[in-house]
């Protein structure tokens, strides 16, 4: 097929083209972890296939002819108003802070004391997550697909497409056990937490939508988007190996609880624009989804 024509089939649906791509990258990467290959290639295809967003974003920009230079400059965009980065910190928090109290009220109890000597293992996670482990999707879906998506959509259904199309992107990982006995029996046992996942994950990319849309900043949402990932695993106030083990269903079900509540005022406290400017960004953007 010549370029041309691949350049004219882009043209016309460059979002689906994005998640074709991310989908096609990243699972191709991520199959030894789904077939349990061990250490160091699991993690290995691990953050390889985490670049897949990002690539597919990259070569969509080229085929559709818009600048690949201009998309990577939104990656960096750091010269936004200080209280976006204190909400990219704060919001973390602010959700955590209320899974503690579902988790309470859901009949477990917590810890403080424990996030006591937690701040190297905070530090390490945040940069990890930032890099290599979460962060490093956000070129594409938010630096890509949403401004996009929202030519077409009002913020809280372009969200929600954005969000589906994120959280079952997850599924390879979601399924992969190295662990697990591979089964119709095991995967129906899995099913609840890959659905609570999945509530999860879209729940999230409204609190994404919302901070990229007020700053256009694909970094202040990659802050967020290692921030969420930090505090849900770092600073649950219960010990990591209850997080992990026994609380896990627990704290899935308090973390989504918190995340759309936070969601939900959002949405309401922005009137369902989440943000969006239609006059500013009518004017910057012309793609068509």
């Amino acid at each position: 097929m010549s370029q041309q024509r691949i350049r004219g089939i882009v043209d016309g649906r460059p979002v689906v083209m994005f998640f074709f791509l991310a989908y096609a990258f990243s699972w191709v990467g991520w199959l030894p972890v789904v077939i349990g290959m061990g250490e160091p290639i699991r993690t290995l295809s691990f953050v390889a296939g985490g670049f897949g967003p990002a690539l597919a974003g990259a070569v969509v920009t080229w085929l559709d002819g818009g600048s690949v230079w201009a998309w990577v400059r939104q990656i960096v965009r750091w010269r936004v108003a200080p209280r976006w980065y204190l909400a990219a910190i704060f919001l973390p928090l602010l959700v955590v802070g209320l899974a503690s109290v579902a988790i309470v009220l859901l009949g477990t109890n917590v810890d403080p004391t424990v996030l006591s000597g937690r701040l190297s293992l905070v530090l390490g996670s945040y940069v990890f997550v930032a890099l290599i482990g979460g962060g490093n999707e956000e070129p594409g879906w938010r630096g890509f697909a949403l401004p996009r998506l929202e030519e077409w959509y009002a913020p809280v259904p372009a969200t929600l497409i954005l969000g589906v199309v994120w959280a079952f992107w997850h599924l390879p990982q979601l399924v992969a056990d190295p662990n697990a006995v591979y089964s119709f029996a095991w995967l129906v046992e899995e099913i609840p937490g890959i659905v609570l996942r999945v509530v999860n994950i879209v729940g999230f990319a409204f609190l994404l939508t919302w901070i990229y849309n007020e700053t256009e900043s694909v970094l202040l949402a990659l802050l967020l988007h290692a921030g969420i990932n930090t505090a849900n695993s770092t600073l649950i106030p219960l010990p990591i190996e209850a997080i992990t083990g026994e609380s896990f269903m627990t704290v899935l079900i308090a973390v989504d609880i918190a995340v759309w509540v936070v969601a939900i005022v959002l949405i309401v406290g922005t009137r369902g624009q989440l943000g969006y400017d239609t006059t500013r960004n009518a004017a910057g953007r012309q793609e068509t989804c």
